[in-house]
């Protein structure tokens, strides 16, 4: 009878936690429509669908504010749904940093129309590979930041049966390479960056972009970014950092958490370290919320205004927080940004400071292998490779600083460990 019980418990804690994920997609619909523009959400969203993604085009500046919280919360539907098909575990922290990036890229990059086609496209992977798309369900959330090119395809010629066609077609194979190549291009930087999955991407954009290029297709290089929605932005990233912190202090011990998080930002980060089924839910939101709200007092100290990719780096960050990130090898990469676009500028208030400051915390294993100095010099690179690596797919994978990225750790990590004897390195904490 009391096992019975204790499993019954189980069950409801696991149903309860990814509820959550439902609970913050209805939440954000009504935030969606309190926004001042929401009698015209529907004309908006249209506009939202038949709009080029590709970086940087901000929802907030083509859509409006209430259409891009809709966004949020129909992306927040799409992961819960997932997620709770995937019933074979708890939600882990691979999970919340898939749905924080996912959510994140709802800003500036994904609607329902591009990331249907890539998701059905892991679902075939999964069909193909004799593997249950449970197995794969995070992997299909992290596959859609190469939602821009399904909509380039569609919207590039104009919307045709010949169009549709084509980028559904283009949607099922970016959803089934993304699996094998991401499992495959994890040892070139030996998971020194969280944003595997966003090296990936970004590999798969070049490629498919240098096909374009050959077939006579160009893209071009324009930029939409908003500056009317910064307190809403801002109102919305701080409840969400502040409902993860009360949620994980109601009823807590807090010595035992404590201790706990005492633990967790002692750990390196390194791929994959999953704060959830080492740490618990608890202490996991805590260091969710405390993150993303570091992080954004930071930005909002640069004096940028908060816009949709921002706001999308900030989910991010969030998300992350379960696997990998935590302010102790985080703020050193972003110290390194700062320095690099501060000497760079003469100021920090500048999208492509910001951008790397955020998606860069992806180096947060080497700041916590090798220590603060090393991270400050991977932030530093972060900032400039970031600059030169977004020619290679011109914004058609959502994941530019991912991309850069990989680039950085594979660069740095083989020369680190050949004089490693001479860098006094920061253990793992098992």
């Amino acid at each position: 009878m009391v096992e019975k019980a204790r499993k019954l418990k189980a069950q409801l804690h696991m149903h309860w936690e990814k509820d959550y994920l439902l609970l913050l997609a209805i939440v954000t619909f009504v935030y969606a429509m309190l926004m001042p523009d929401s009698k015209d959400l529907i004309a908006n969203y249209q506009k939202l669908l038949f709009h080029q993604t590709y970086l940087i085009h901000d929802f907030f500046e083509v859509a409006g504010i209430s259409a891009t919280f809709f966004n949020v919360s129909l992306h927040f539907l799409v992961a819960y749904y997932l997620n709770v098909r995937n019933n074979l575990t708890h939600l882990t922290g691979f999970q919340l940093a898939a749905a924080g990036i996912f959510i994140g890229h709802s800003f500036f990059g994904t609607h329902v129309l591009n990331i249907v086609p890539i998701i059905l496209g892991v679902v075939l992977y999964s069909w193909w590979s004799g593997q249950s798309f449970k197995l794969h369900t995070s992997q299909s959330l992290f596959a859609t930041s190469t939602a821009p090119l399904v909509s380039y395809i569609l919207l590039n010629q104009g919307i045709s049966i010949t169009s549709i066609l084509l980028a559904t077609g283009l949607g099922l194979f970016l959803g089934f390479v993304t699996p094998p190549l991401a499992e495959a291009f994890l040892k070139f930087h030996q998971g020194y960056t969280l944003y595997n999955t966003g090296f990936t991407t970004g590999i798969i954009a070049m490629m498919v972009y240098a096909c374009l290029r050959y077939l006579g297709f160009e893209v071009d290089s324009v930029s939409m970014i908003s500056t009317h929605a910064h307190r809403y932005i801002y109102i919305y990233i701080a409840f969400i950092c502040a409902n993860f912190i009360i949620f994980s202090l109601i009823g807590a011990d807090f010595n035992e958490m404590t201790l706990k998080f005492g633990k967790l930002n002692r750990r390196v980060g390194r791929l994959p370290d999953d704060f959830v089924m080492k740490y618990g839910r608890r202490t996991t939101f805590l260091n969710m919320g405390l993150t993303g709200m570091a992080f954004l007092t930071i930005v909002v100290l640069t004096g940028m205004p908060l816009n949709g990719p921002i706001a999308g780096g900030l989910m991010s960050i969030i998300g992350f927080a379960a696997f990998g990130k935590h302010l102790r090898n985080t703020l050193p990469i972003a110290a390194g940004v700062l320095l690099a676009g501060y000497f760079s500028f003469g100021h920090l208030n500048d999208l492509t400071v910001i951008l790397p400051l955020l998606f860069g915390t992806a180096l947060a294993p080497i700041a916590g292998y090798y220590g603060i100095i090393v991270g400050v010099i991977a932030g530093f690179l972060q900032f400039n490779v970031a600059q030169s690596v977004i020619g290679l797919h011109l914004g058609l994978s959502l994941y530019n600083n991912g991309f850069s990225t990989g680039f950085v750790a594979a660069f740095m990590v083989p020369i680190l460990d050949s004089i490693k004897d001479r860098i006094p390195l920061k253990k793992d904490k098992k």
